[in-house]
């Protein structure tokens, strides 16, 4: 408010446009980058991070007893100075770290041990920091730390590339935005914000000023104005998300049905989108609804109106005080212009008196006593008017008095509103835009996904696999040969075409069979091999003597007997069966829901029609009318989820849901006959038939929705549940999430530490002579060639992990099995054993956990989880040494893998 009233041009209060406002001096930097300006960081040169240490001598020049955070956590000026030290020395370590990691021109093993080392003083600093000031203790900014430690130890020093910079740049980008919460901020701006004038002051500066209650109606007016154009703007903006919300849903309805058709490329992108525009647009008009009725709109004009009525009352209590003083100045006045004349008239009577009285002395006349007379009446009469106005000025100051007390209370009442008004208009606008905010902010992770997701797709996938399923016919080849002409008159003209001879045959009894000779001439005859060579399949015409050697003149290219058709057909359904992925002898469901798109899982079941409301297994919502119910297991489905559905038929009744994920390791071995939970055996060893050899398996994430499916498919369906149609990254996801809630993970809490002992002293060796820290030495199994110092840490990892129970071994092995095919693969899926043991690591050990969701120590400790899981994974071998429990062996999946992970590669 002070801003505005000073800036405001007025020829009332020249006094008050002189004061500058002191918020007036709150200007941002033109010189600071985005992020530098956000932080309060001035960046020194363009892409360097440093600190303006201007800020602490101008924090230390504005003494103040304390200032309030948001939170409520009081910091004294005094602590203002230390922290700002702190700071610096953090921005310092930061730019340090940034020289040497894209320094060039030195030796990368050196270049390496300084970094790391500036890394460690850059954690260090952060620690302290952190521990001094809890509020800094954030997710963002554990977070952003461990993406600059996982940067730092995956930067390639020997020979770096533009993306690896760029990440790099990129997360000494965020941890500075990070460190930006607005506790330091405000902590650093101290110095403005304690100069800031309190409500009295401002007060009684209005108070002193000339035209200070004007100025403050003038700028309450203006709020009123204000808050009517805000408001115009918040219901046109949400008129236009309306409008288009809307169009989003009327595109969604047009366009779900041309996109969605089965094996056309993206169409899994483009339905997920579609999806997610279908969520936006509800998502807005709740939103839309949320911010007409209680978080805006409706506040701030109800707000608005009482502002209004309050600075009417205000302004008329001022004027009426204004006028009350404008009477008693214009009475005063006239009063003192009667007593002027009346005092004049006086003076002049008593000279006339007096000059009569001395041309007459010593006589009584008639003309001195009527002059004398005359004095006395305009003795009276001045006396009168001096009474008057006496009384005139007394009341001119009352009324005086009575306009400063209306002056003060006005001023008071005034400010008194603007700030409701403020704090209405705040509140108002922090819950706009935080449902704004949560409304977008899941947008760009959907686009995200999206992005990844497209760059798997291999081209011509989809075209493949319509080929595929179209379960064609294999076309025989057309023979033509030449015949001679005949003087027989019952000769029927050469039919060319193989179908005029089908149609011929199939008269029946209705005409004479063809007689020898016009076989040799015109029936077409096909030999199909046994078998194809390269995808195709390979014909052979037959000479004209092999049509009747054989005891079936007709081979399978042209029509027989009956018994040859009927024999076709079979296998040709038998053929269509086992491409779908039902056995041979599993007959198709012949229910009332055969003629529509059912999944693999659901083909298993006997459907027939839902006759009771019951809960849906695949969307877990009720069914009431068009559902579908097993008559063996009685699972119970939409007829839309038909589809989608993944559990199969387990010809006896389907049990209740089973809280699976969260659940203790030890619950989950009650029906386990080797000690390895069904959900991580199901889902490794559907990785391991068709995906070994897609590209960042495990790395890449599956799509959010779809994980959500399946982890409640294996809720309502456990053992059941049918994985070959779903995505692979999909299914790792479960996995990992799986692995992820358990309450205790496979490696206990109480092997933590030894663990992280053993990681961080293969690690850290011992210095040199030089003064350089040696580079961990690198975990291969080399046989004898193998360093020693890697034996003693495989050595000592399998005395530790003699301590698991017999059920966690036997998990741990089974995991850490697969992990090594995949790792045997890594020319095609880029997943190298150290790859995923920063996938693994923080999945399979963990800290006991503590208050804070994610703490600063684990996330140091990430690169000592991943050095554990990558030396279990690389000598897997010589730490389980028992046999191998795994039903695949290895040969088997990788020619599994070369078959079939081509085909879901996308």
């Amino acid at each position: 408010m002070r801003r505005e009233i000073a800036s405001t041009p007025s020829p009332t209060h020249s006094k008050m446009s002189s004061c500058s406002s002191p918020g007036g001096n709150l200007k941002r930097s033109t010189g600071l980058s985005r992020h530098a300006s956000a932080v309060g960081f001035p960046f020194q040169t363009a892409g360097t991070w440093g600190f303006n240490k201007a800020h602490g001598r101008g924090a230390a020049a504005h003494p103040s007893p304390a200032m309030e955070s948001p939170e409520g956590a009081a910091i004294s000026v005094e602590d203002i100075a230390p922290m700002l030290q702190d700071v610096a020395h953090f921005a310092e370590a930061v730019e340090k770290l940034k020289d040497v990691v894209l320094g060039e021109g030195g030796l990368f093993e050196s270049q390496r041990a300084v970094a790391h080392e500036c890394l460690g003083e850059v954690l260090r600093i952060l620690r302290q920091v952190i521990g001094t000031y809890p509020l800094l203790n954030t997710v963002e900014m554990l977070t952003a730390a461990g993406t600059l430690i996982s940067k730092v130890k995956g930067f390639s020093y020997d020979g770096s590339t533009e993306a690896q910079k760029k990440d790099f740049e990129k997360a000494i980008e965020t941890i500075a935005v990070a460190f930006s919460s607005k506790f330091i901020f405000e902590c650093v701006h101290v110095h403005v914000c304690v100069s800031v004038m309190t409500a009295e002051q401002v007060d009684v500066l209005l108070q002193h000023s000339e035209g200070g209650v004007d100025s403050a109606l003038f700028y309450a007016k203006t709020i009123t104005k204000y808050m009517k154009d805000i408001i115009s703007y918040v219901d046109k903006r949400v008129a236009l998300e309306v409008e288009f919300a809307k169009g989003l849903q009327r595109l969604y309805q047009s366009s779900k049905q041309s996109i969605t058709q089965n094996h056309m490329p993206m169409m899994s992108i483009y339905s997920l989108a579609l999806e997610q525009d279908l969520e936006q647009s509800g998502g807005v008009q709740q939103a839309t609804t949320s911010i007409l009725t209680h978080s805006f709109l409706q506040p701030l004009l109800h707000r608005k109106q009482e502002h209004e009525k309050k600075r009417r009352e205000a302004k008329e209590r001022w004027l009426r005080a204004k006028r009350k003083l404008a009477d008693a100045e214009s009475n005063l006045r006239k009063a003192r212009q009667l007593y002027v004349a009346r005092s004049e008239e006086y003076e002049k009577a008593r000279t006339v008196a007096n000059k009569v009285e001395e041309e007459h002395a010593g006589s009584t006349h008639k003309t001195l006593d009527r002059k004398r007379r005359l004095e006395e009446e305009a003795r009276s009469k001045a006396e009168e008017a001096e009474a008057t106005y006496r009384t005139c000025v007394a009341d001119a100051t009352t009324q005086q008095h009575g306009l400063e007390d209306v002056k003060v209370s006005v001023l008071k009442q005034i400010q008194d509103v603007i700030r409701q008004t403020d704090q209405i208009l705040r509140a108002c606008t922090i819950a706009y835009y935080q449902i704004l905010h949560v409304q977008t902010a899941a947008l760009p992770v959907h686009y995200q996904t999206l992005c990844e997701s497209c760059k798997l797709y291999d081209p011509g996938q989809q075209y493949a696999a319509h080929v595929r399923d179209l379960h064609l016919r294999p076309e025989p080849p057309r023979v033509y040969r030449f015949e001679p002409y005949t003087a027989t008159g019952a000769q029927q003209p050469a039919r060319l075409r193989n179908d005029s001879v089908t149609d011929d045959l199939q008269q029946g009894n209705a005409e004479a069979p063809p007689t020898s000779a016009e076989a040799e001439h015109f029936v077409l005859t096909v030999c199909v091999p046994p078998s194809a060579g390269r995808g195709h399949q390979a014909y052979k015409s037959c000479g004209l003597g092999d049509v009747s050697k054989p005891s079936r003149p007709l081979s399978a290219g042209t029509l027989s007997s009956s018994e040859d058709v009927d024999d076709q057909d079979g296998n040709m359904a038998s053929f269509e069966q086992s491409v779908n992925g039902i056995e041979p002898g599993l007959t198709m469901t012949t229910g009332p829901f055969r003629n529509i798109g059912l999944s693999k899982a659901a083909k298993t079941h006997r459907l027939r029609k839902l006759r009771t409301p019951s809960k849906c297994r695949e969307c877990d919502s009720y069914v009431y009318f068009q559902g579908a119910e097993c008559e063996e297991c009685f699972l119970a489905c939409h007829k839309k989820c038909l589809e989608s559905v993944a559990i199969q038929c387990g010809h006896k009744k389907l049990q209740g849901r089973l809280q699976l994920f969260g659940r203790d390791f030890s619950q989950a071995l009650r029906d386990s006959t080797d000690g390895v939970p069904f959900i991580i055996r199901k889902c490794i060893q559907e990785i391991e038939s068709r995906a070994l050899r897609m590209k960042g398996i495990y790395r890449v994430n599956g799509v959010k929705t779809r994980v959500e499916k399946l982890c409640q498919a294996f809720e309502n369906g456990k053992e059941l549940v049918e994985l070959s149609q779903a995505s692979p990254h999909d299914i790792s996801n479960v996995l990992k999430l799986y692995l992820r809630q358990l309450p205790e993970p496979i490696m206990p809490f109480r092997m933590y530490n030894d663990l992280m002992g053993l990681a961080k002293e293969s690690l850290h060796a011992e210095t040199p002579a030089g003064g350089e820290e040696a580079k961990g030495p690198e975990l291969a199994d080399l046989g004898a060639r193998t360093d020693p110092k890697v034996l003693m840490l495989v050595e000592k990892l399998r005395q530790v992990l003699e301590e698991l129970p017999p059920a966690n071994t036997a998990t741990l092995k089974y995991i850490v099995r697969h992990l090594r095919r995949v790792s045997e693969l890594e020319q095609d899926n880029k997943m190298s054993s150290s790859n995923l043991g920063i996938v693994f690591g923080p999945t399979l050990m963990r800290p006991r956990p503590t208050g804070a969701t994610v703490s600063l120590s684990s996330l140091v400790d990430y690169p000592h989880q991943a050095r554990v899981v990558e030396a279990l994974i690389v000598f897997q071998q010589h730490i389980f040494t028992s046999s191998d429990p795994h039903p695949v062996s290895s040969s088997s999946l990788t020619c599994q893998g070369q078959v079939r992970g081509e085909g879901h590669s996308g």
